[in-house]
């Protein structure tokens, strides 16, 4: 039997070979071949706002372990790849890059530079990603900033509004002083403190009875649009499926 010499040292340049032919063969391409059934990953598009991290290597790992075994299976499966463009942090490292702060030039300008440094980033990701071999179909590539993908998304929520799914309620608005703008619940800090729980009651509508429940945040009381009971609670089964009222108050 031949002995086969077994390098010491792995050689990472053979991926690149292996990953260009795959890219060539539009391997991992979708195919809208009605004869196999889809299979459609719904794929979160991070951030391009720096290099991928472990949270994203892990993240990719699970959905592309997912569209192999679906391959496997039969399956003819989307695994697109897209970019969220999310203005807020790529304002913030563009600050930090130049050394200015966004009021301290042209907005236009200021733009210009959120845009470029956001096209690096996304190819600097790509090729990271591509250098993971991931088996995304590149050929479903997305960018939240382009014209085409607002077009659609414009377009999405009109369908819902007339489906009739869009609402508009009052709702907590996390502002930002330092970023002078709305931030998501995700970029907000908290910091611990001692506190004290409220208690807030919602009037039943069918009867004199109240639902009272505790809370540490009241100042998120304009998002609550549900009140959920434990099942087995005695006190509040007859109030299954019931209706509150949209006001509170703290009990006397």
């Amino acid at each position: 039997m031949n002995k086969v010499e077994v390098p010491k040292d792995y050689n990472h340049e053979k991926e690149i070979k292996w990953q260009e032919i795959w890219q060539q063969k539009d391997l991992y391409q979708f195919d809208p071949d009605e004869s196999r059934p889809p299979y459609i990953i719904d794929t979160p598009p991070p951030y391009p706002t720096g290099s991928i991290h472990i949270g994203h290597v892990l993240n990719w790992l699970y959905m592309d372990l997912l569209a192999r075994w679906k391959r496997m299976q039969g399956y003819s499966v989307l695994f697109p790849q897209g970019w969220d463009c999310h203005g807020l942090p790529t304002e913030v490292k563009v600050e930090e890059i130049h050394g200015i702060k966004k009021n301290d030039v042209p907005r236009e300008e200021f733009r210009q530079m959120c845009i470029d440094l956001t096209r690096a980033n996304i190819q600097g990701m790509k090729t990271q990603m591509q250098r993971m071999g991931y088996s995304q179909d590149w050929n479903r590539e997305y960018v939240t900033m382009t014209p085409e993908y607002k077009a659609k998304t414009q377009l999405s929520f009109l369908k819902m509004y007339h489906e009739g799914l869009i609402y508009r309620a009052v709702h907590p608005v996390n502002w930002c002083p330092r970023c002078e703008t709305a931030i998501a619940f995700a970029e907000v800090d908290y910091k611990e403190n001692e506190t004290f729980l409220n208690y807030l009651e919602f009037p039943s509508n069918n009867d004199e009875s109240c639902v009272p429940i505790a809370t540490t945040r009241p100042e998120l009381l304009a998002a609550c649009v549900a009140v959920v009971v434990h099942p087995d609670d005695e006190r509040y089964q007859h109030l299954t499926g019931q209706k509150v009222k949209g006001h509170s108050r703290r009990p006397g």
